[in-house]
């Protein structure tokens, strides 16, 4: 019962403390040591402003809420396959040699201006990978294991291995002459590995690419806007394009195409290996080091004002 009692008492001498504390203001009463009530060695900051501290970490880079409209996707690079002799030496044409005519559309739509400059520009919205792990529980006797609960298993993971990626519909047709023609050569060549292939020298019936979809955060006024965390899609290629169904009522929206893509294996990075607090500290001097007080009690250097670095705790 001792043991049990100590974090209570302790609790309690805590409060008496403070109690004595509140005449010499080294401990007030709105800062108890509430912690040591569930046996963690946690203290209160006296003449602290939670409120203001709050409010201070939220002007932090590292604490920003970020816009989820600012995302770009690369496709690099984008397979030799795709391109009219191939695609109609594969495909029925009909005699037309219109029939699966792709390299224009392809050599324009794939180019640097709509691919390099701020990704894919035909890209309206991606979906990321979820994460999850199933489990079971341990197989217990009844009779032995008695009342105990039974452990917990790993059954592996669970991930789907698609993103789905839709592409807004113009007059040359990203979807219907790039996406389209990639998902037929993949259907024909498979995504089994060739000899001789690799990055410098890729074999022309390699349908996989590299994706990454790379999320945007701002970083401060007239500044440029840096990744602040990039997805990385290795293997990947297109395995669907959905259909549309045309009509003649007015459209409410402009049309969107969406497109499944498989890959083998993902990578996620962040951009804090930047040097990010110097970068927007150096910035920060228009306001001269001032920065907002964490605590009204506090003073600092003359001016009242707390030294605080306006990247958090960097």
């Amino acid at each position: 019962m001792g043991a049990l009692n100590n974090p209570l008492s302790n609790a309690l001498n805590s409060l008496l403390g403070n109690a004595k504390g509140l005449f010499t203001g080294t401990n007030p009463l709105t800062q108890p040591r509430v912690g040591e009530l569930f046996g963690l060695g946690i203290q209160g900051a006296p003449l602290v402003s939670t409120r203001d501290y709050f409010l201070l970490q939220l002007e932090s880079w590292l604490t920003a809420i970020p816009l989820q409209s600012q995302w770009i996707v690369l496709i690099q690079p984008y397979p030799s396959c795709i391109n009219t002799s191939i695609m109609q030496g594969l495909e029925t044409t009909g005699g037309d040699s219109k029939n699966f005519d792709v390299d224009k559309a392809k050599n324009l739509l794939a180019g640097y201006p709509f691919q390099r400059v701020n990704g894919c520009l035909f890209a309206q919205s991606v979906t990321t990978p979820d994460e999850t792990m199933s489990t079971t529980k341990a197989g217990v006797d009844q009779a032995a294991g008695r009342g105990f609960l039974p452990g917990i298993l790993s059954n592996g993971r669970n991930i789907s291995n698609t993103i789905d990626i839709s592409f807004l519909e113009t007059n040359t047709s990203f979807s219907d002459f790039v996406i389209r023609p990639w998902v037929i050569a993949g259907e024909h060549f498979g995504f089994v590995a060739r000899e001789n292939d690799s990055y410098n020298r890729r074999d022309p019936r390699n349908v996989k690419s590299t994706v990454y979809v790379m999320e945007y955060a701002k970083t401060f006024q007239n500044v440029s806007m840096i990744p602040r965390k990039v997805w990385t899609f290795f293997n990947c290629a297109p395995i669907s394009v959905n259909s549309v169904t045309l009509g003649y009522d007015e459209p409410s929206q402009a049309l969107k195409i969406s497109t499944k893509w498989t890959y083998t294996n993902y990578a996620v990075a962040n951009s804090l290996y930047l040097p990010l607090p110097q970068i927007i500290d150096r910035v920060s001097n228009i306001f001269n080091g001032n920065f907002p007080r964490i605590s009204p009690f506090q003073g600092g250097r003359g001016n009242g004002n707390f030294p605080q670095n306006i990247t958090g705790f960097f």
